[in-house]
């Protein structure tokens, strides 16, 4: 029950932790280095490539109303500020080249105090940055007296229709006194006259009010209009160019440095991380034995630059290429099968540079090729795609030449045919694909070294290329890993814990 706990646990994959993390972000140096290298320069050279915008900056005192509150009258005033009807009037007062919509975005407003308020204009020139500035403010000025008269009016004529209802009262009364003069006095009479007169009186007080009504709000119009005013003209911002310069190259270095971090970190979470040494090691069931970095498989003139290192072997091929002899040479009847897991070019590279080598010392050397696309018979140039397994006569190294036998696409033939029996070396080098098993290997070899690459592989398909080569009777002897991360800790030998049966060919006891 552990043992099936724990593979489960293999499947799921590793986590990203915080090392992990901080050492991809340290590896991928280069791309956030570039990036905020470019934010800077972009940054700095922002002004050269959009114009400068220059401020000019103006004050005005406003004067408020008899019996308003200051501090919503001032908000009011920076509302009315940001209207289109403000920005129409700075047109028409500083006879600007522009539309009162792009007016409005080249000005803000912001409440100093509750009498004054500050006006910035932005302009590409300096002229027209203190001409903007100049003509918003006229422009309010105009605005606010125009408004302000609206109200005015609006309350005279209030008080100048209760003056004419109260006067058309007064003629009434002066008509009922005048009739009551006349009359024959006695009680009632003297008693009614001097009900009217002091009526008259009354609404003679009224009127008389509501004039000084008028007066005092006529009065507030022009004391408003008249106290309000530009406190300071327009003048324009003091900006120092080197200051610009600095800020603007620092705000693109942030922005670049925030890209590129954020692009590693989004492109490490994101992306499956390749497996380590230990979860390869424990789901394969076998060690790995040696770790290489990356390998590039050459894109232009492909066949002839593989073929010059096939004859000319790296030492990073030679490596390879001793630990696949010591297996060969451990395996029953000197067979060995060599499965690439997403390294072709690599590992036929790695057969046929130990094929060459064995032949150049005078051993009879059979090479299989039944690897997915035929790699090894591609780089020797062997571009027949057989119905059967074809023989072709390989390059010869001081000794016998290497047989190359290229596998058919139906796995059922090989299977079918009999392995050489007059070989001193037998190499297959093969894929596994699930749709066909590993079946058709174990007529030929027992033993197999397995060359993989960390991060063209996953959990799942190293499951399930163990499981085909469990059930065709074939030992996974050993694993090479390829691309293998450079901060992997890990180990690769197995533990006891780990270990798997596979059921090969049980060995002889010695003696």
């Amino acid at each position: 029950m552990e043992r099936t706990t724990a593979n489960e646990d293999f499947a799921l994959g590793p986590m990203i932790g915080l090392r992990s993390l901080m050492g991809t972000i340290r590896r991928r140096r280069r791309v956030w280095l570039t990036t905020a290298f470019v934010g800077l320069i972009v940054g700095a050279s922002l002004h050269l490539v959009i114009p400068h915008k220059y401020t000019a900056v103006t004050d005005l005192y406003l004067a408020q109303t008899a019996g308003s509150d200051p501090a919503q009258a001032m908000a009011a005033n920076v509302s009315l500020l940001q209207t289109e009807a403000v920005a129409k009037q700075a047109v028409i007062s500083g006879r600007l080249h522009m539309s009162p919509s792009a007016v409005l975005s080249h000005y803000t407003g912001v409440a100093v105090s509750d009498d004054l308020m500050s006006i910035k204009f932005s302009g590409p020139t300096e002229a027209q940055a203190v001409s903007g500035a100049s003509a918003v403010a006229q422009g309010f000025l105009a605005v606010q007296a125009r408004e302000l008269g609206l109200q005015t009016d609006v309350v005279v004529r209030g008080l100048q229709s209760q003056i004419s209802s109260v006067n058309a009262a007064i003629s009434t009364l002066n008509t009922s006194v005048d009739n009551l003069s006349i009359a024959t006095p006695n009680e009632q009479t003297t008693n009614k006259l001097a009900e009217l007169v002091n009526q008259r009186s009354a609404d003679q007080l009224q009127v008389s009010q509501l004039q000084t009504q008028v007066e005092q709000a006529r009065l507030n119009e022009q004391s408003a209009d008249h106290v309000s005013h530009v406190l300071d003209p327009a003048a324009l911002v003091p900006v120092s160019t080197k200051k610009v310069f600095l800020m603007d190259g620092l705000s693109g270095l942030v922005v670049g440095l925030a890209v590129g971090l954020a692009a590693v970190i989004l492109g490490a979470l994101l992306s499956e991380r390749a497996p380590d040494r230990s979860a390869i090691a424990a789901t394969l069931g076998a060690p790995v034995e040696l770790s290489l970095g990356g390998y590039r498989s050459p894109r232009l003139l492909r066949r002839t630059r593989l073929s010059r290192r096939l004859k000319e072997p790296s030492p990073i091929l030679q490596m390879i290429e001793r630990r696949l002899r010591g297996h060969l040479e451990a395996a029953p009847g000197s067979a060995l099968v060599v499965v690439e897991v997403g390294t072709p070019d690599q590992t036929a590279l790695a057969v046929g540079a130990l094929a060459l080598a064995l032949s150049s010392e005078g051993h009879r050397v059979v090479v299989v090729d039944a690897a997915a696309n035929r790699p090894l018979a591609s780089i020797l140039g062997i571009n027949s795609k057989p119905e059967v397994m074809e023989t072709f006569q390989g390059p010869a190294a001081g000794g016998p030449p290497v047989s190359v036998l290229v596998a058919p696409e139906d796995p059922l033939q090989m299977a079918q045919k009999p392995p050489p029996d007059d070989a001193d070396a037998l190499l297959i080098l093969a894929s596994l694909d699930a749709a066909f098993g590993a079946e058709h290997l174990a007529p030929w070899v027992t033993d197999a070294v397995m060359i993989l690459s960390s991060r063209r592989t996953t959990i799942p398909h190293m499951n399930v290329s163990r499981e085909m080569l469990h059930e065709a009777g074939i030992s996974l002897r050993s694993v090479i890993l390829l691309d293998s991360d450079p901060e992997d800790e890990s180990s690769g030998v197995l533990s006891s814990g780990d270990l798997r049966l596979t059921p090969a060919v049980a060995e002889e006891p010695s003696g």
